[in-house]
């Protein structure tokens, strides 16, 4: 990714590379970058270079390797993931026809979030409830660290407890293009939609555990119920910033009579988290 942008910006980067969080490039703007500091303490910093439209799509074009062609499918997503792994939110123009999103086009803005991996981020989590696998939904705002905590106690469940386990990974986020180990019982279905993922997940490769990220529609919630209910369990995010705000969302008003999950875990930035029962009950 830092291959794409001006040798200034580069050099400011590197001095906290490791600690990187975001950047977010606007046209008429520096990049904005959001990293942590030593103190686990989030910082926001404005670097040098001002980009116009023309350098906004040298760095787009660059991230698709010169063909949107063949990213086509994520930009429709308004996403496309770059070989590093980082995840690249679009925003500019959005195309559609009767059969809905065509492209987005007349990029302004890039939001580019970098992966990270916290090895025993989940295992106080994991020591403490998982005695035996269990069903878990992690709830959290944006960038709080769901897919990290997932991720890690999806290790978990693979080195330590020796599960099959699967990540449908539909935006290559779990694995970042193969950067982070996942586990030696793991296996990893790469751009596969939940519906998809879970359906052949469960007819063909035999998992004691499927892992997927942000549910977002009715369908996704349906596709983890269709894995537990066949003798699978789930481990899934969601956004809201808790329990409670999340039954207000439609699709999750009956969560606890679906029966899909066995806890909840309400992830705070830093790791600090608190857990509920499959009734709702604080533990």
């Amino acid at each position: 990714m830092l291959n794409f942008l001006p040798r200034r910006d580069v050099d400011e980067l590197l001095k906290i590379r490791g600690r990187i969080e975001e950047l977010r490039i606007r046209v008429g703007n520096p990049i904005c970058v959001r990293y942590s500091t030593d103190e686990g303490e989030r910082k926001r910093k404005f670097l040098n270079d001002v980009y116009t439209e023309k350098s906004i799509e040298y760095v787009f074009m660059s991230l698709c390797d010169h063909s949107v062609f063949g990213k086509e499918e994520c930009i429709k997503q308004g996403y496309i993931t770059s070989c590093d792994g980082e995840r690249v939110g679009l925003c500019g123009d959005v195309v559609k026809n009767e059969k809905g999103v065509v492209t987005i086009k007349n990029i302004t803005s890039l939001c580019v979030r970098f992966p990270n991996d916290v090895s025993g981020l989940a295992l106080p989590f994991f020591e403490k409830y998982c005695d035996k696998p269990k069903s878990v939904l992690v709830i959290s705002p944006p960038s709080q660290g769901k897919t990290t905590f997932l991720r890690d106690l999806g290790r978990l469940y693979s080195d330590k407890l020796g599960l099959n386990v699967l990540f449908i990974d539909e935006r290559d986020e779990f694995s970042a293009s193969g950067k982070f180990y996942l586990g030696k019982n793991s296996d990893v279905m790469k751009y596969a939609d939940k519906s998809f993922g879970f359906l052949v997940g469960v007819r063909s490769l035999n998992p004691n555990v499927i892992i997927c990220d942000e549910l977002m529609t009715a369908e996704d919630l349906s596709s983890c119920s269709f894995a537990s209910h066949s003798g699978v369990k789930t481990l899934a995010s969601v956004h809201s910033d808790s329990l409670k705000n999340l039954l207000k969302k439609l699709i999750f008003t009956d969560i606890f009579k679906i029966g899909v999950f066995d806890c909840f875990v309400n992830l705070k930035y830093g790791g600090e988290i608190e857990v509920y029962n499959d009734k709702g009950e604080k533990c």
